[in-house]
């Protein structure tokens, strides 16, 4: 399960855009109806989560950078 790390809310975030686009993209309700129904909210839930994980990994990974270099160099800056 180690190949999931850091994957596993792309794809929850993945499965909550196609779950609200279904209807719209089977043709079940049209535009404006998608517009102003609850898949609109789950779209941009599903968005909104992966700009939060997409966050969360650059500030992991500045965090780290930061470490190694004061403890590689310690008086630097």
């Amino acid at each position: 399960m180690n190949w999931l790390n850091g994957k596993k809310t792309y794809i929850v975030s993945i499965l909550m855009l196609f779950v609200s686009s279904l209807n719209l993209i089977t043709g079940n309700i049209s535009l404006n109806e998608f517009i102003s129904s609850d898949s609109m909210t789950l779209l941009l839930e599903a968005m909104g989560l992966s700009a939060l994980r997409a966050g969360v990994k650059q500030n992991q990974e500045e965090t780290i950078y930061e470490v190694v270099k004061k403890i590689n160099f310690p008086h630097a800056g």
